[in-house]
């Protein structure tokens, strides 16, 4: 370019946003010669003012001031009427830049004919969103912005595709495209929010081309000029938008189903993993989610200060493989999302070249909560990898395999040494023994693990930081005193036979019989059709997300459909994150005295611990009693304290593997290092299935819809529970 560009910055409010914006353009190095204009569009904001004032007398920028708030269209439209003669570049205020960008975007509007507009990726820009497509997006921990934009510039050198419209906090616009189209419309559009998409769709009916610069990032807060009638804005343009370019909405859909930008996003992920900020922990599990995959996903977030996290898991999306994923689970947290950002290895064939890929990545260690499901051989990796790894103890596991101590019958056998296999036992011993150390949810779970393993190093950590044994902090409603009412008892989950869905039932069931003024109501389901309502005083309403959990139960408790909570579990659960939605909401509860949920009630009002093989005669009788608010309420004797929390993940996690924050240095820019890594691990991304891997997917579904199915409840409660376990296992490999 002969002619410098116009890099046009309207500033609305956000004071520390217009700085961080500023500073990134100072610091970064372009040879692409350029004028920086800064147009006050009339700040709410004195300091806003100010400071643009301020910086313009030192000559940082030319600054042009609104008389009164014209709004983005205009005020954009205004700098880019200042030289007729270049090309301008639209950039928002609460952006940053980094390295050199322009030189980059304006090679990008000249690399191929007709070109009108080039668009850079950034975290929150819909169609030009990393990591995630469509979405806005926080930087990862592992790549600060400028490392980003390098990883980017390198991954994805010169590489640009059509996209139907750029995105206009960050965008090229080519004087020529100008002269042909005039500029943004004020008249249609206001103050804001369409224009943009307006003038690309205009652009392409003129024969222009809309670029996405795949080799450059520009990081974007986002809507900080409009605040919170963003949302109101958009929906009003983009009505508009479609009255004038019908097809517009149908070219956006068929983009994102296309989604031409998917290889660059994953080349500069892979990159990431290569050359990142931070070591990287590799977090072993099932693929079953639940409680599991939650921890492990508040875990990632707590500790992302020291380090990046993958998962290691069974795949679900390509079965028979082994998927090695970042951390992040998937729809309502039931799964570990296996999204683009996922490398596959045959658990077999690809033994060596997993361990090959883990070598060069800059690893802090491995964190082992789970093995159903994974070869033995993943045990051994960080010997054979020569690094060091913690466990957290999520079940029984590594005890018996049936995860729960719990027999053929769903009986649970209270970890006797006769029901327990030493050839077992000894395949984990030195994966607990020689961890660094071993991490229990409870004092319950402890105990166990330490009798089973006594040479293993176990110490008690809580979940969630152990907030949730302050009972001070979450008062607790007591039972209601309304003469005639029914006492209305709330369980949650997905009741297997050893979460106790046929105690319920029966239960419910005896309650209905003898005309207790009791009512259930299990917020879930059961791992067969429940008998409800007339037959038993039960009600059964399905599936929940789970971060929905907690306010479901508070309004339930305000509006008089849930006294208390009942924990139907006949196995020692190790922690329990239903029970602390409980705890949150200030609901009673009634739970065994097994597991963690003794010890997590220890000291709370209104909350009873019952013997955990009480019958369903003895549960309704209790809950009769409650009902009537007897002062000769049962009780039952418990002694089980809560252990001192070991340590504080946010703080000292990377210790507890003996490691620090650093990592060794990987020069990005070593000559052929990155293409190198991305040829080795590019074709490890597909995740295209076989016919039988979708037949044994369909047939995994099929056998679900049969336990649920009402006529063949029956059929389903006579295969021992045994055997439904090994189906399910065997087509969830």
């Amino acid at each position: 370019m002969n002619h410098p560009i116009d890099v046009i910055v309207p500033v609305y409010r956000g004071l520390q946003d217009v700085i961080d914006c500023l500073d990134s353009i100072k610091a970064s190095h372009n040879q692409q010669a350029y004028e920086l204009i800064l147009i006050d569009d009339c700040s709410p904001e004195p300091e806003v003012s100010a400071l643009l004032r301020e910086r313009a007398s030192l000559g940082e920028y030319t600054l042009l001031v609104n008389e009164e708030n014209l709004g983005f269209v205009a005020t954009v439209n205004r700098g880019m009427q200042l030289h007729p003669e270049r090309d301008v570049l639209l950039l928002n205020s609460d952006t940053l830049v980094a390295n050199d960008w322009l030189d980059r975007m304006t090679k990008a509007a000249y690399a191929v004919d007709k070109v009108g507009t080039v668009t850079p990726f950034s975290n929150n820009a819909t169609i030009c969103s990393y990591p995630d497509f469509c979405q806005d997006n926080a930087l990862e921990s592992n790549t600060p912005l400028e490392l980003l934009d390098t990883l980017f510039s390198k991954s994805n050198a010169d590489k640009a595709v059509d996209v139907p419209s750029g995105v206009g906090f960050c965008m090229y616009i080519r004087r020529a495209c100008l002269e042909d189209l005039g500029y943004f419309d004020v008249e249609t559009f206001g103050k804001g929010y369409g224009e943009e998409n307006d003038f690309c769709q205009r652009a392409i009916k003129a024969g222009w081309k809309n670029r996405f610069a795949l080799d450059t990032f520009v990081q974007h807060t986002g809507n900080v000029s409009f605040g919170d009638e963003h949302n109101e804005l958009k929906h009003t343009a983009l009505g508009k938008l479609l009255k004038r370019h019908p097809r517009y909405d149908v070219d956006v859909q068929r983009h994102i189903a296309e989604d031409p930008a998917k290889s660059a996003r994953i080349r500069t992920w892979l990159a990431a993993l290569r050359f990142g900020s931070q070591p990287i922990t590799i977090h072993v599990s099932h693929n079953r989610g639940g409680g599991t995959v939650r921890f492990i996903e508040e875990l990632s977030r707590e500790t992302s200060n020291q380090c990046y996290s993958l998962m290691l898991m069974p795949s679900l999306k390509k079965p028979g493989h082994l998927s090695l994923t970042r951390v992040k689970s998937g729809v309502d947290g039931l799964a570990c999302e296996e999204s683009e950002y996922t490398l596959y290895f045959e658990p077999h064939a690809d033994q060596e070249l997993l361990r090959e890929v883990l070598s060069q990545l800059p690893l802090a260690g491995f964190h082992f909560h789970h093995m159903i499901g994974l070869p033995n051989w993943v045990m051994s990796l960080p010997k054979k990898l020569n690094k060091p790894w913690i466990v957290t103890l999520h079940d029984y596991y590594y005890m018996h395999e049936s995860i729960s101590l719990t027999d053929d019958q769903g009986h649970y056998f209270a970890a006797k040494p006769e029901h327990l296999n030493s050839a077992w036992l000894s395949s984990f011993a030195p994966l607990l023994n020689d961890a660094k150390i071993c991490l229990a949810p409870s004092k319950a779970c402890l105990a166990l693990y330490s009798e089973a393993f006594p040479e293993a190093t176990i110490v008690t950590q809580y979940h969630e930081a152990g907030r949730f044994l302050d009972h001070a902090a979450f008062p607790v409603s007591a039972l209601p005193k309304t003469a005639n009412a029914p006492l209305k008892v709330v369980i949650i989950g997905a009741l297997s036979k050893i979460k106790g869905a046929d105690l319920l039932e029966n239960t419910a069931r005896l309650c209905a019989k003898q005309g207790f003024n009791v009512e259930f109501e299990l917020i879930g389901y059961g791992y067969r059709e429940l008998q409800s309502k007339p037959k038993t005083a039960l009600t059964v309403s399905g599936r929940y997300k789970e971060h929905e959990l907690l306010a479901m139960l508070q309004q339930r408790r305000d509006s008089g459909q849930a006294d208390l909570v009942w924990f139907t579990a006949l196995w020692p659960e190790t922690y329990s994150y239903t029970l602390s939605a409980a705890i949150e909401a200030g609901l009673p509860v009634v739970a065994p005295n097994i597991g963690a949920f003794a010890e997590r009630l220890h000291g709370r009002e209104n909350s009873w611990i019952v013997p955990w093989d009480s019958s369903a005669d003895e549960m309704a009788t209790l809950f009769d009693t409650l009902s009537k608010q007897s002062s000769e309420l049962p009780a039952y004797a418990h002694d089980q304290t809560p252990a001192k929390q070991y340590t504080h993940y946010r703080d000292s996690y990377l210790s507890l593997l003996g490691t620090s924050a650093s990592k060794v240095s990987i020069d990005p820019l070593e000559e052929g290092a990155l293409q190198t890594w991305l040829e080795q691990t590019l074709p490890l991304t597909k995740a295209d299935l076989s016919l039988k891997q979708k037949l044994r997917r369909k047939a995994l579904y099929g056998l679900f819809k049969v336990r649920q199915a009402p006529l063949l409840r029956s059929v389903a409660k006579r295969v021992p529970l045994s055997l439904q376990r090994r189906i399910r296992d065997k087509l969830m490999r």
